[in-house]
């Protein structure tokens, strides 16, 4: 029996991106929530819901084709929905905040919840997740998603998360590109970058940031004094992903194993 025409506008109003919860349900309906629940169930069975996870629907619309698959309106939206307490960043923030033109197929999710899968499919939409300890989700920024408010690490944050997980952004040299777009806007804000590394980096990642500023960015001596000051001990791969060493820069105790375009200075 198809679900009723009625039921299903009062759920579609309901939802947030075309999600809708149990408790949401219940409210919306009068019902207790083991009720909403049981009536959800029924109305999946019925093809007017898409089960996103256990208590999490997609309302379908009256004139979606029985049969073909159900889609999120909004990755974003779902991943805040699926993954929480979580952000959205890495690649798909610096997509989103144009900083790169580089196209992934999943979105980035960066989140505090267990997870036992990197790689997720969820109504049609692939999430790539890593997870991170509770307090990594300070210091985040926050944008609108139609009626929801969803996490997003700003672009200074992003670059920083970069610094540390160069794979977050797609390795070293997507990174590089970061930067330079990054300066060429008129966001570029050194203090902004400066206090993001201060509370986010890492002694790897301010190595990385004194080595790629000295070459993308040679003008800017207080993120690079900075970086310096906080550098560790140590050696570490400019990129954690590639296995060649490459050479060594005795002055960031990196071994340089990639090639980064920009003005040459002494190792």
């Amino acid at each position: 029996m198809a679900p009723s025409r009625k039921i299903m506008a009062e759920l579609a109003r309901a939802a947030s991106g075309g999600l809708l919860t149990v408790p949401r349900a219940a409210e919306v309906l009068g019902v207790s929530t083991h009720e909403a629940a049981v009536r959800l169930g029924r109305l999946e069975r019925g093809g007017g819901l898409a089960r996103a996870r256990r208590g999490l629907y997609l309302v379908l619309p009256i004139e979606a084709t029985p049969g073909n698959a159900a889609i999120a309106e909004d990755a974003w939206v779902l991943a805040a929905e699926l993954f929480a307490p979580c952000y959205i960043g890495g690649w798909t923030a610096a997509e989103h905040w144009a900083l790169t033109e580089q196209l992934f197929r999943s979105t980035f999710v960066v989140s505090a919840a267990p997870r036992r899968r990197q790689s997720e499919n969820r109504l049609s939409t692939e999430f790539q997740i890593v997870r991170v300890r509770p307090d990594r989700m300070k210091g985040t920024s926050s944008v609108w998603r139609g009626g929801q408010r969803v996490a997003v690490s700003d672009r200074e944050r992003t670059i920083v998360d970069g610094l540390v997980h160069p794979q977050w952004v797609g390795g070293v040299r997507h990174l590089a590109e970061m930067f330079t777009t990054y300066r060429e806007s008129k966001e570029f804000d050194p203090k902004k970058l400066a206090a993001q590394a201060e509370g986010h980096a890492t002694g790897s990642a301010f190595k990385r940031l004194g080595y790629l500023a000295e070459r993308l960015w040679p003008n800017e001596k207080t993120i690079i004094d900075l970086a310096y000051e906080n550098r560790t001990k140590g050696i570490i791969r400019l990129d954690p992903s590639v296995t060649s060493r490459g050479k060594m820069s005795k002055r960031w105790g990196l071994w340089a194993n990639v090639t980064i375009d920009g003005a040459a200075v002494d190792s």
